[in-house]
């Protein structure tokens, strides 16, 4: 009896049930489904984003912010100006962000009745729902919406849902530590696991009736409780999905290859592919949000059942439309919060009717590849080794931090504290550069030292340029004069450039030298480069956006991007029009480049 068990069991677990229930829901809903995200989608980048774009920067323009940046733009976050910002825009994103799943799971329900939902009833429904949220509970639903599940990071979410992510620049310094790698580690843990609790608050809330947010999701507890392990096969079966489509892709690549003439050459065969690819990623993203919506709904009604389902108390049904009748019947009953909602989109076609969103660029033919503190492949990083190594991969720079020491020297360092290279905590603007260089730095297989600016300056010249980033630690004396004769003695004016978080370090060293080329460098920022003074901008990649781009091309100032550490992102930020990237993958960013130029040069 057991042994039969057991093989029943194994044989539920490898049938596939939850992607043949999703079929024959999709039979009913594909069509109400796909339309519906479409619109929405091109909605949401023509109006909804735009609406919001410039709303938020009439607000930093209404506090004095409209050119804040990095540091800056965290004191405009904390700011009655930040407050207001999220009490206007946050109730707009959320009642959005709730309507596009309302709409999708009322579509994934009435699928699973074997009902094909119409999409002018069911948005009825949906937008008749949202005065009901405004409660105390509406704090908890927009955190999960604005917060909580976007940081998931999964793309499975709503059009208009945030792209929460931790910049590289911060996981990557975390992650070269023990210590830092267990805090991302446990972060991660505890964002998967509160979005596991709140997976079924949503159907809860939507096809239930409810309106208290954090009744739903002391009831998604119980529920994933008791569905874990079917959520556990869908994802299995999800993933055997996604594989057996990539499967499929590669080899329609190979088929398009084996059919075209062999005259055609490489570069026709690499215009179709990506053709091919972005196309299919094109029906991904329609599709991936309704799949993701129709599990959670398929597994929602199978353990909690029907009868808890309370979708017809307007006594619609979402699955006929009597054309007039019911529009009339729908318009009356639900006028206010129509009119509302009428005025909220024409409003934002006003707003956004004249905004253009592009991912494309043009290609600069020279495009710069800077070496991220060397090259730590081959050595330490901002150590010699490292130096060595980057000029061996062929980048056209090497970045590169520089710290005061307590003498007024000039070392060769990124950090303040030497715990993490050294294992010794001291700091650097405590110790003279010759006590500094008797400390020894280990890290995996490679020993070295601290060098100074001086010594990388001698002994990269001719080989390399340098851009070099000046950080301080509060304990400065003279610090751009010495830096400036540093540069003068070294007659090294035409090997470097200078970069700095610190806008107003930034101006002193161009009053101080106006010869020398001075960047700025912005984690953060809203405004249009315009709004800053200096030779050229380097951005950290979540904020290398089109527009922001477009900025640095319209003043005619170079824009380098930070730390892009992905073949995939040296190729976006490539085709984006950017004039260069720094990157601790130099060898393979440069192989990259050379092989997009070639694909230039053929199409030309």
């Amino acid at each position: 009896m057991n042994a039969k068990h057991t093989n029943t069991n194994r044989f539920r677990f490898m049938s596939f049930q939850m992607m043949r229930e999703i079929i024959r829901v999709w039979k009913y809903a594909y069509r109400p489904f796909l339309l519906f995200e479409l619109v929405y989608k091109l909605l949401t980048i023509g109006v909804f984003i735009p609406l919001l774009s410039i709303l938020f920067n009439k607000i930093l323009a209404a506090g004095g912010f409209d050119a804040a940046a990095n540091h800056d733009l965290l004191r405009f976050v904390f700011s009655r100006y930040g407050l207001l910002s999220v009490l206007l825009m946050a109730p707009i994103a959320m009642m959005l962000i709730y309507t596009e799943f309302a709409v999708l799971f009322y579509i994934a329900y009435y699928g699973i009745q074997e009902k094909r939902a119409r999409i002018r009833p069911v948005l009825f429904k949906a937008i008749s729902r949202l005065p009901g949220l405004w409660r105390i509970g509406v704090f908890g639903l927009a955190l999960y919406l604005l917060l909580l599940f976007p940081l998931l990071d999964v793309n499975i979410g709503g059009s208009l849902l945030p792209n929460l992510t931790i910049p590289n620049f911060v996981t990557g310094e975390l992650m070269k530590t023990i210590s830092g790698t267990i805090v991302l580690v446990i972060v991660g843990l505890v964002v998967l696991a509160l979005n596991f609790i709140c997976i079924y608050a949503l159907p809860i809330m939507i096809l239930e009736g409810k309106y208290q947010f954090w009744n739903a999701v002391r009831e998604s507890r119980r529920l994933f409780w008791r569905s874990k392990w079917s959520l556990v096969r869908a994802g299995l079966e999800w993933a055997v999905l996604f594989l057996f489509l990539f499967i499929l892709l590669i080899c329609l690549i190979i088929l398009i290859a084996l059919l075209l003439p062999n005259g055609d050459g490489e570069s026709t065969l690499m215009i179709t592919i990506g053709i091919t690819l972005s196309f299919g990623l094109y029906i991904a993203t329609l599709v991936m949000t309704p799949m993701f919506i129709t599990i959670v709904t398929l597994l929602y009604v199978r353990y909690q059942g029907h009868d808890r389902v309370n979708i017809d108390t307007d006594g619609v049904d979402a699955s006929v439309w009597k054309g007039r009748d019911m529009q009339r019947l729908l318009v009356r009953r639900y006028r206010s919060a129509l009119t509302a909602f009428g005025m909220l989109i024409l409003m934002a076609i006003g707003w956004g009717a004249t905004t253009l969103l592009t991912d494309w660029g043009e290609a600069n033919e020279k495009f710069i590849i800077m070496a991220h503190r060397g090259d730590t492949t081959s050595g330490i990083e901002n150590t010699m080794g490292a130096f060595e190594g980057a000029i061996r991969t062929g980048a056209d720079y090497i970045e590169l931090d520089i710290l005061q020491t307590k003498d007024g020297k000039l070392a060769v360092i990124h950090d303040e504290n030497l715990k993490r290279l050294s294992g010794q905590n001291v700091n650097v603007y405590d110790l003279t550069l010759s006590q500094l260089q008797q400390i020894p730095l280990r890290a995996g297989k490679f020993q070295d030292h601290v060098p100074s600016l001086d010594e990388v300056l001698e002994r990269t010249k001719g080989k390399i340029k340098l851009n070099v980033e000046l950080k301080i630690h509060g304990h400065e004396k003279d610090f751009v004069p010495i830096l400036v004769d540093t540069i003068r003695r070294h007659k090294a004016e035409q090997q470097i450039i200078i970069q700095s978080l610190d806008y107003e370090l930034v101006q002193q060293v161009k009053k101080a030298a106006p010869d020398l080329t001075v960047g700025y460098v912005i984690f953060a920022t809203f405004a249009p480069l315009n709004q800053f003074e200096a030779d050229f901008f380097v951005v950290e990649e979540a904020f290398a956006r089109p527009r922001l781009i477009r900025s640095a091309k319209m003043i005619g100032k170079p824009i380098y991007v930070w730390t892009v550490n992905d073949v995939d992102s040296v190729e976006h930020f490539y085709t984006l029009g950017v004039d260069g990237i720094i990157t601790d993958i130099a060898a393979d960013a440069m192989e990259t480049v050379q092989m997009l130029h070639k694909e230039q040069s053929q199409k030309q």
